[in-house]
């Protein structure tokens, strides 16, 4: 089965706030859905382009504001069409990679000491994000926006995996310090 190219779909939810640029989609995308889904400029690009090519969306050349003209693009009927008919099916189970639980894994190559090093890593990074989703629930809570609840949803999930991540760092590093090298 060939698989499904999820980056059209997150185009076509982006699309539907407001229309974009490329640039704006990839903005949008750091500034509100990143603690859970990235996509690159060398993802967005070509699937603006095919988009385009199906109907899905319509661009529109609009001078830019400090350089060069840009192509800012709406979705269409048919694109809010193929984007409801994803959202009503089943979400795939999610492939997950965390290079620091791998690192983990293998640490007794190491030692305890590098270990605990990956930890507090992760625990930094972690104690920042939380922070950064805090502070958007506090701005997002003030909005009546049709989409607020839902992206509401979302953030304090990621607040709750924040917590959970770091309740884990401190059991790990816990149980680490009792490991003798």
């Amino acid at each position: 089965m060939a698989r499904l190219n999820r980056t059209r779909f997150t185009i076509l939810g982006c699309l539907t706030i407001e229309p974009m640029s490329g640039y704006d989609v990839k903005r949008f995308i750091d500034r509100t859905i990143s603690h859970f889904w990235n996509e690159s400029y060398g993802q967005i690009y070509p699937t603006l382009q095919a988009l385009e090519e199906e109907g899905l969306i319509e661009g529109e050349r609009e001078p830019g504001e400090r350089g060069p003209d840009r192509v800012v693009f709406r979705i269409t009927n048919a694109g809010r069409e193929d984007l409801g008919r994803w959202l009503l099916e089943p979400a795939e189970p999610a492939v997950t990679r965390y290079e620091h639980s791998l690192k983990l894994f293998f640490g007794h190559v190491i030692g305890p000491s590098a270990s605990l090093q990956h930890v507090e890593r992760l625990r930094e990074r972690t104690r920042s994000e939380l922070d950064r989703l805090a502070a958007a629930e506090v701005e997002l809570e003030k909005s009546a926006a049709s989409w607020a609840p839902y992206w509401l949803a979302v953030l304090r999930g990621g607040m709750r995996y924040s917590e959970m991540v770091l309740a884990w760092c401190d059991a790990t590093e816990t149980d680490l310090r009792k490991v003798t090298p």
